[in-house]
């Protein structure tokens, strides 16, 4: 698993793109412009993002879509996507139907992506990548930088306290 931020909105990108609050993700989607959604469906286990010794495993059902536009910007859609994780004999179930999009950007001759996620999206980050390592549910609007490597941007990294509604998901499954 990458240890950048991942958007669970890429779930089939959720341990397919990965990335801290890039969720889970192992890989984008990759169904072309004009098809409909693919099944997003998997699972598989989180370690090393949570404070305890649990691994976290989890389940994704729904659809995703990726839609690439001619300038390269990038925009992943999760229609009908749910996610449940379980870990300490607990176990949570969440909405996400959130949208991520993305563009590659030069900044002092570095490359770097763009993320603003909208909606409802898990967000992860491992421990020791982040100054907010964890697995969190977030709803409404977050902006983040990767690198080239997906890992934040310093000073334009996740912030759990800026606007939107943030839990915590590590918390929840204690």
């Amino acid at each position: 698993m990458n240890r950048r931020l991942i958007p669970a909105v890429l779930v089939a990108g959720l341990v397919a793109a990965a990335g801290p609050v890039a969720a889970a993700n192992a890989a984008p989607p990759s169904n072309a412009n004009g098809a409909p959604p693919s099944d997003a469906g998997g699972g598989g286990t989180l370690e090393n993002f949570c404070n305890f010794d649990d691994v976290v495993a989890y389940t994704v059902t729904g659809k995703t879509k990726l839609i690439t536009k001619p300038d390269g910007q990038r925009t992943i859609t999760s229609p009908g996507q749910r996610i449940t994780l379980s870990a300490n004999g607990k176990t949570v179930s969440y909405v996400i139907t959130g949208t991520r999009f993305e563009r590659d950007v030069v900044v002092s001759g570095e490359k770097i992506t763009e993320v603003e996620v909208k909606g409802r999206n898990i967000l992860i980050n491992q421990i020791g990548t982040t100054e907010t390592p964890g697995i969190f549910l977030v709803v409404g609007n977050f902006d983040f930088a990767l690198d080239a490597d997906g890992f934040e941007v310093p000073g334009r990294g996740f912030n759990p306290d800026g606007p939107g509604q943030v839990t915590d998901v590590c918390r929840a499954l204690s």
